[in-house]
C-alpha cells in the first residue's frame, strides 16, 4: 500500500491532524487545492478579469474554514456524515462565513484586495458555497451573524489558534501569501447573512450603484461561485494522496494537472458539473 494513501491522525508537526471529508483529506490540503482549481476555472473562463481569480483563490482557502469546529471533527472521525446535521446548529457554510466576519478586519481586508473585489463578494461566495440550489435540503436557517454564532457554540470564542495554523498550512501547501487572523474583530451593528440574490443585498446602496455596476457584481460573482463549485466537487472525492500529488506538483512546477471537466449552468449564479467539458485551455471537447 502506498503510505500516503493512508489517513494519518497527526501532521508533521505532531498536531492533531483536521481532516475535510469522508475522503480523509487534509483541511488544509483541501482548502488549498480548491482554492487553486477554483482560481484556475475562472482565469479560463474569464481571462481578463483577474480579480474574479483571485476572489475564487481566496474563497476556495476560506470555503471550510467552519469544519474547524470540534464537534465536527469528532463526527468525522467516528466515521458519520461529512457535513453538519447538527440539529439546530450551524452548518459548515455557516460557520465558515461567520469566521470570515470574526477573524478578519474588513478595513484590513480592503488593503489586501484589489479596488474591484470587495470582501463581502468572497463572503457571499463562502456562504453560498454549496447552497440552494444545489442541495435543495439545506435551507437559510439563521438570519444574522450572532444567530450562527449562539447556535455554534464556544469553540466560535476560541477559534483563533486553530485557524491562525490552518492558514498558514494553506499557506505552505499553495505557496501563497495569506492574510492574518485577528485577534479581536469588533463588529458594529448585526450582520445579517446574505441574500442568494445579491439584488437585494445591494438595494440600499440605491443610486450610488448603477445599473452596470450591479450587473458586472451579479457576473462577478456567479464566475466566483461556480469555480468555488466546480473545484469542490471536481476534488472531495479525491483519496488524501491523490490531493498530495497535485498539490507537490503545484509547488514544483506552479502548474495543476490538466482539468477536464463536464460542467452545465444551473441558474445565473451556479455552474455544476454537467454536459459540456473543458480542458485546462479553456477547449470545448
Amino acid at each position: 500500500m502506498n503510505p500516503r494513501s493512508q489517513h494519518a491522525t497527526v501532521n508533521a508537526g505532531g498536531r492533531p491532524l483536521n481532516i475535510a471529508n469522508a475522503a480523509k483529506q487534509p483541511l488544509a490540503s483541501h482548502c488549498a487545492l480548491v482554492g487553486l482549481v477554483a482560481q484556475k476555472h475562472v482565469e479560463t473562463h474569464h481571462p481578463r478579469r483577474p480579480d474574479w481569480a483571485l476572489g475564487a483563490l481566496l474563497s476556495g482557502f476560506l470555503h471550510d474554514i467552519g469544519k474547524l469546529d470540534p464537534a465536527f471533527q469528532a463526527q468525522l472521525a467516528a466515521g458519520g456524515p461529512p457535513d453538519s446535521p447538527f440539529g439546530a446548529g450551524p452548518r459548515i457554510h455557516e460557520m465558515s462565513w461567520a469566521l470570515t466576519h470574526l477573524a478578519f478586519e474588513p478595513a484590513k481586508m480592503r488593503r489586501y484586495l484589489p479596488s474591484t473585489l470587495a470582501w463581502p463578494v468572497i463572503q457571499y461566495a463562502v456562504y453560498w458555497r454549496q447552497h440552494t440550489p444545489i442541495n435543495s435540503w439545506e435551507t437559510k436557517r439563521f438570519a444574522s451573524l450572532s444567530q450562527v454564532c449562539s447556535k455554534a457554540g464556544a469553540w466560535m470564542g476560541s477559534y483563533q489558534e486553530s485557524l491562525t495554523q490552518l492558514l498558514a498550512d494553506i499557506q505552505t501547501q499553495a505557496q501563497v501569501a495569506l492574510f492574518e487572523v485577528e485577534p479581536d474583530v469588533r463588529l458594529t451593528g448585526e450582520v445579517k447573512t446574505p441574500a442568494y440574490d445579491r439584488a437585494a443585498d445591494l438595494a440600499h446602496l440605491g443610486a450610488s450603484m448603477t445599473e452596470a455596476q450591479r450587473a458586472l457584481d451579479k457576473s462577478m460573482c456567479a464566475a466566483i461561485r461556480s469555480g468555488l463549485l466546480f473545484a469542490d466537487r471536481m476534488i472531495s472525492p479525491m483519496g488524501p494522496g491523490e490531493v498530495g500529488d497535485w498539490l507537490r506538483a503545484w509547488r514544483a512546477h506552479k502548474r495543476l494537472p490538466d482539468l477536464v471537466q463536464t460542467v452545465q449552468e444551473v441558474d445565473d449564479y451556479t455552474t455544476i458539473p454537467g454536459d459540456h467539458r473543458f480542458t485546462q485551455g479553456g477547449l470545448q471537447i
